[in-house]
């Protein structure tokens, strides 16, 4: 009988335990409800819609990694850029009537002037408010305490895809690893010339704190995808220098990868969510 006593209290205090962490992990995952935001485009390339496409990408890997509890499956196309240039509008007018009046201390002690505030959504860095009351209703309205939100800065070809290389420019008098082994002797009559392109996708990302608007992570990342021609004396080619649609679409995956991964990281880690 005691024996079966003991067994009934050890199995409850199992079960008390498993009972326990389910209760936590359940806590813990509610209070780090989440939802993202459509990433703005901040670049001439806005019609593209990359932005769209970017941020769809990014739900979906966030999604299948489990490191999240999302309170929303798409993106929420909210326009805070435009949001906060309306509040901006609004703290213009106050400080018209500020200088008509001749009290310029109304103007420089206003909300719009404070020192961490962010003059916008694409300029926001850690530790920077973005307007709390526009981040705690669209917190609200969505019953989420953090928004994930992110801007494109670039987008395109040029050096700052890849610091190592100058893009569409010609290193010339060179070999290129194996060719020529592949060639043979007839390889030192000809000169290679090699010509690499690339395209990139570059984002500020960034975690919000609803409540507060203050920005607690954030992150610039670069996604890319490249590729080289290597042209022999003029008379043979290899590869190709144009950018294509598949280029675009691989740069675009490779950034949404590099994102979720960083952000998947930072949450493991303990350094996203902070109260």
């Amino acid at each position: 009988m005691k024996r079966k006593m003991a067994a009934f209290f050890a199995s409850l205090a199992i079960m008390s335990g498993i009972c326990g962490i389910a209760e936590h992990a359940e806590a813990a995952g509610e209070s780090n409800t989440c939802i993202m935001l459509k990433f703005e485009d901040d670049t001439r390339f806005d019609k593209v819609d990359t932005a769209g496409t970017l941020s769809d990408l990014i739900m979906e890997k966030l999604m299948n990694s489990g490191s999240f509890s999302f309170k929303e499956t798409k993106p929420l196309d909210k326009n805070m850029e435009k949001a906060l240039y309306n509040e901006r509008v609004a703290e213009f007018r106050n400080a018209r009537t500020a200088i008509n009046s001749g009290n310029y201390n109304v103007l420089f002690e206003g909300a719009g002037f404070a020192e961490n505030k962010a003059q916008s959504i694409a300029s926001a860095r850690l530790g920077q408010i973005v307007s709390p009351a526009i981040t705690q209703a669209i917190g609200t309205e969505n019953n989420a305490e953090y928004l994930i939100q992110g801007t494109i800065l670039n987008l395109g070809t040029g050096n700052w895809v890849d610091p190592e290389w100058a893009i569409a420019s010609m290193a010339k008098s060179y070999f290129a690893p194996g060719l020529g082994m592949a060639l043979g002797p007839a390889s030192t009559l000809l000169n290679v010339d090699t010509q690499k392109t690339g395209i990139g996708v570059q984002a500020d990302v960034r975690v919000i704190k609803a409540s507060t608007g203050e920005v607690i992570w954030q992150e610039r990342l670069t996604g890319r995808d490249t590729q080289t021609k290597y042209n022999f004396g003029g008379m043979i080619s290899i590869g190709s220098d144009k950018v294509n649609n598949e280029m675009y679409f691989k740069a675009v995956n490779d950034a949404a990868q590099i994102i979720a991964d960083t952000l998947i990281g930072a949450a493991n880690e303990g350094k996203l969510f902070v109260k």
